[in-house]
Formats: structure tokens, sequence, C-alpha cells
């Protein structure tokens, strides 16, 4: 079944990267369009479940007063207010799709969070920088060297560790083959990183199968490890609905390596998820975080492996052409969209992360040894 676009409105939107309008996608369910703050992808999708007498999220999106704005407006609009949230389910935990919550945990404290625990102890690993982004391992640690930097280079990669300033830098492409995406954070990190560590005791941890509390229908989350270790989907199955998060995405790839201990087992876990969701009926809906709603669920993913395996062979071509076999050497000759000379800063960093994540998937040694977390 070919991939088609399921919203034309949303599609346009997407290719002209401007906020799409609300959309109802279902029955009981709507697309709502979050803004993220001077990024290329523009918006997360929040996905409201009417639930009884009130309303379930999915994702919320970034933090912010215009964002906290966009996402109640239109609650008012379809008849919900903050106080009748009933809870909030999280497919992971990255910025634009968490950010919310804990502005609409301060006005209404009742709601439920649901998240994968691994997930959840990313969190606490994150922000308390207990953990660098991309490796999982010290953050004292100079990744750039360990990754052949080269040191006039070093300080764009330097920053970005969460050890060093206590911050981690905006949502972004990496620019890769299929353009990839990763996450990172503004200026307010701080305050961010506050808010977070108020999550409620109460969370519900989500694991393979679980069922969301809702007080009408059923839906289950899926774990599907990859571009965080605790990612989940979410499937309505009486309507054949997928909310995929990033999972799957329908033009563009996740970043795959940029999370906690994530070039470990990132590329497998990914891979391994990918069949997994392969299971689910071809018919299924898929509502992602980005891009729109579209049909053909098996054939993006099976674009999505070719993707990666096509990216495994550009490293081992890579290898056989050069002695240097630095995760920076080997980055630097595989194909980037817009060049790799145009990545700077975080794109670096998650370019170097990602291919840090296939190298290990191919039995590479990383250059760090020992240093690389296996938990």
């Amino acid at each position: 079944m070919a991939i088609e676009t399921l919203s034309s409105r949303q599609s346009a939107a997407w290719k002209d990267r401007v906020l799409p309008p609300v959309e109802k996608v279902a029955e009981g369910v709507w697309a709502v369009p979050v803004p993220i703050p001077d990024n290329p992808l523009v918006y997360t999708y929040c996905y409201a479940i009417a639930d009884g007498s009130g309303v379930v999220l999915i994702d919320p999106g970034w933090d912010g007063k215009d964002q906290y704005l966009a996402l109640t407006s239109a609650l008012a609009d379809l008849g919900f207010k903050v106080s009748d949230i009933h809870g909030i389910a999280i497919t992971h935990y990255h910025r634009d799709h968490i950010g919310l919550v804990p502005a609409l945990l301060a006005k209404n404290p009742s709601a439920w969070v649901a998240m994968h625990g691994e997930d959840l102890r990313s969190i606490k690993r994150f922000y308390t920088n207990a953990v660098d982004l991309g490796t999982g391992i010290n953050p004292n640690l100079n990744i750039a060297r360990a990754y052949g930097v080269p040191e006039d280079r070093w300080a764009e990669v330097e920053s970005l560790q969460v050890g060093s300033s206590g911050t981690k830098a905006a949502h972004s492409s990496t620019g890769s083959t299929g353009s990839t995406h990763a996450d990172r954070t503004g200026e307010s990190m701080s305050f961010y990183q506050q808010a977070l560590r108020q999550l409620p005791d109460t969370v519900h941890v989500l694991d393979d199968g679980t069922e969301l509390p809702l007080s009408d229908g059923t839906v289950r989350a899926m774990w599907t490890p990859g571009h965080t270790y605790g990612h989940s989907v979410f499937v309505r199955e009486d309507d054949d609905l997928l909310f995929s998060g990033d999972h799957v995405l329908p033009t563009i790839t996740p970043n795959i390596g940029l999370d906690s201990g994530a070039i470990t087992h990132s590329l497998g876990d990914y891979l391994r998820s990918l069949e997994k969701i392969g299971q689910l009926d071809e018919e299924v809906a898929v509502l992602p975080a980005h891009g729109f709603r579209f049909s053909g669920l098996h054939d993006r993913k099976a674009e999505l492996v070719d993707h990666h395996h096509a990216r495994l062979d550009e490293i081992r071509a890579r290898m056989e052409a050069t002695d240097d076999h630095s995760v920076f050497s080997i980055a630097q000759g595989l194909h980037w969209s817009r060049g790799f000379d145009s990545l700077h800063n975080f794109n670096l960093f998650a370019a170097l992360a990602e291919t840090a994540a296939h190298m290990h998937y191919l039995g590479i040694d990383l250059g760090i040894g020992s240093l690389v977390g296996q938990d």
C-alpha cells in the first residue's frame, strides 16, 4: 500500500512549513499543532482525544507562553478547559513533546501523566546532568576529542554536552539522507529542568501493551525504542489509529543515536521496533508528531529500513576508503543533504552521535572503549 496523505491541508502546511489548522482526524480525535520556536519543523501535533466529559492529550508540545496559548485556545474552541484534561500521554521525553506538561499540571494537578519507564529514567538522568546527551556516559568526558573532532571545532561539540553548561541546545535537522531530526532546548533550559523535576510521583509508568487509563475506548502503548530508549507509540484499535510520535514520520527520519546510552543499542532497537509496528494492519492511519497523517505504514517502514541499511553501506565504504576511522572522519565521508561542511554546533553533534550509533551497530571501535555505557 503506497504512502498517501490523509489530509491535504496538513500536507500543504508541511510543504510550506506553516502552521496547519486544528483538524478532526477521527471520531473524538483532533490534531492540534503546537509551534516550535525558530525551527524548520515549525510544530508538533498534540492529539486531543475526547474522554467522557473531558479530554486526554498525547504530546502537548514545546513549552512557552505562545505554545501554551496555542494549545489551550484550540482546546477551548473544541469545548475543553485545562481543568477538563484528564491525562497526558507522552510518546517520548524530548522537549517538543513533553515541554508543556509542567505548565498544564500547574493548572490541573489532578491530571495523570503516562510515559514509558525508560524515558522517565532518562529525564532523571539528563535533567540532573548525570549523563551526557549523546552517549549516556559521564558528561565530563571530552566527547569532541573522543570522536576525533579537529581541535579548532571542539567548542562546537563541547558546548552542547549536558555537563558543560547545564543546557542542551533546539530541535533541529542533521541533514542526512532522508532528513533526520533530533531535539534540543533553548536558553530557558534551567527553568525547564526545574519544572521537569516536579513531575508528579503518580506518573503512570507504561510498558509494552499497557492501556492508557481512559474512561472511554481503548488506547494501548506499544514500546518502540530507537529515537529514545523509552519511545512508545499508541494504538487505538477500535478505528485503526496509530499515534506514532517520532518513530515513523511521513517524509523525515528520526535521529537515531542521540539519547542516554543510545550508541550502544539505538539502531538495533529502532530496526526491531520498525519490524514490530509492521505487524499492525496495513490500513492503519498513521498520526505522526510532525508532517501529516498518512496511510501506507508498511511501505514507509520499508523505506526507513532501506535508509539505515544504505547508511550502513556508506560507512563500510568509508572505512575502506580511509585509514582514519574516528567518528568524525567517518561522518565526514557520508552523504548529508546539505553537505557535511554545513553541519555546525548541534547539527554536527547530532550527526556524530548518529554516525557513532551506526558504527557501533557494525561492531566498529568508536575510539572511546569502555567509556561507552552498556546499560
